[in-house]
């Protein structure tokens, strides 16, 4: 039994909405910037750090933990706030941590694979289903390296424990490409602290590529040489240490895209400070809703969409797959059955989104498909009110769903706090909007 404070009762509307927004910044981005700012020789300042989520507060607690030395220095009124970075230039002053990392990706793969090229002795953990979480790929990467590095309790998960490396001055290693680009991203980040010349060859796909694109800019951005020498052949050149920066961190596209959905659906949404030379792949969520029908305009630093009658796609959403999620539940207001692929990624993220999409749009009436790789959605001829939407502690699945109070569908978001690990005060954000 739920109670009240654990649900979320959105009521129906018919409200066009005409929003300009400014969103918190993005944590694909911090949590990037600030292991980077955190192994930098220097003073970086960060602006635009998102607070209002729980994965970037692990990050800076999990670096702080390690001896780094962080300022807050100011918050803005968006959520966001600027921290002080003072970098180790390499020598983390901690040899022998504990992390937490809740349930944060990104954190236990970007620090993973930092610490395991470092000398010391950590163990990093998490909760219940982040030690479901694989990470098999990125460890086999590790020990060709010559990462001394252990899963405490099953192979091929966390918790891990990584002791002192061991060089094994391999020119080249490889690695799966299939499961998540973020193994890649924690290597990438890693390599620049062992002063040679290394390459990391991607032996059979590359999911999420535009994260990539994300990392490889970053780490120019502090100083590192770093180059896709080949096709899915990454090479990283010796540099003495990575640099300090004054950098600001793009709102987060993820998060716009429930907003930009809306827009879609009814009225129109400008979310400012992205545009099309944003460096997230999601930027790239509107170039979708056009196809959907709705108008699109990318400016010199907003994205406007406007809403028009929206149509059923057949769309590969490989390079965009937590988005994807929102294109799962506005399909149910679109004419026509559709079907979005390359989303085989979702079975391991917060939870097996593949299921947990089919579970709850099954629940309102939709008639629901999946395979291993791809979902499949024909809209209900009405779709059912005031069901109470399990989250599965997973932020998106909270978020995405919401997109129903606004297609005129009353409903209830079971465990909607789970919206902290990305946007906490998303309801207040969104309710603030449709009410």
């Amino acid at each position: 039994m739920k109670t009240l404070a654990q649900q979320m009762p959105l009521a129906a509307t018919n409200k066009s909405l005409l929003a300009v927004l400014d969103l918190p910044g993005s944590k694909s981005i911090a949590n990037r910037v600030l292991p980077l700012a955190a192994m930098a020789g220097g003073i970086s300042l960060i602006h635009n750090v998102p607070d209002v989520g729980e994965d970037v507060q692990l990050m800076l607690a999990a670096l702080s933990q390690l001896g780094v030395q962080i300022e807050k220095v100011a918050t803005a009124a968006n959520d966001c706030s600027s921290y002080r970075i003072h970098g180790c230039a390499g020598k983390l002053p901690v040899a022998q941590a504990e992390l937490f990392l809740g349930n944060s990706g990104t954190s236990i793969r970007f620090l993973s694979a930092l610490l395991a090229v470092l000398p010391g002795s950590y163990v990093l953990t998490g909760i219940q289903r982040m030690k479901e979480r694989p990470i098999k790929d990125l460890l086999a990467a590790l020990r060709q390296l010559g990462a001394q590095i252990e899963c405490v309790e099953n192979e091929g998960y966390p918790p891990l424990h990584t002791q002192a490396f061991q060089d094994s001055n391999l020119p080249q290693i490889e690695l799966s490409g299939k499961i998540s680009s973020q193994y890649l991203t924690g290597l990438l980040m890693a390599l620049p602290q062992l002063k040679r010349e290394i390459s990391i060859k991607i032996y059979d796909e590359l999911i999420s590529r535009p994260y990539v694109e994300i990392t490889l800019e970053l780490l120019k951005l502090f100083g590192a040489k770093a180059a896709e020498t080949s096709p899915n052949c990454f090479t990283i050149y010796p540099i003495e240490n990575l640099h300090a920066v004054e950098y600001t961190v793009e709102p987060d596209a993820s998060s716009a895209s429930y907003f930009l959905a809306l827009g879609a659906m009814r009225g129109q949404v400008q979310i400012n400070h992205l545009s099309a030379t944003s460096l997230q792949g999601d930027k790239n969520f509107a170039l979708v809703l056009a196809q959907m029908g709705a108008e699109v305009e990318y400016n010199a630093d907003n994205i406007v969409v406007r809403s028009q009658a929206l149509n059923a796609i057949n769309i590969n959403m490989e390079d965009m797959p937590d988005v994807a999620m929102t294109i799962a539940v506005l399909a149910i207001f679109a004419k026509g059955t559709t079907t979005i692929s390359g989303i085989s990624s979702w079975k391991v993220k917060e939870t097996d989104r593949l299921l947990a999409i089919y579970t709850e749009l099954c629940k309102v009436g939709a008639t629901v498909s999946y395979t291993a790789d791809s979902i499949t959605i024909t809209p209900p001829d009405t779709i059912l009110p005031n069901i109470a939407i399990d989250t599965y502690n997973d932020h998106r699945m909270a978020m995405c769903f919401s997109l129903l109070a606004f297609g005129g569908v009353p409903v209830v978001i079971n465990d909607y706090e789970c919206v902290g690990k990305t946007f906490a005060n998303y309801f207040e954000v969104f309710n603030s909007l449709v009410y």
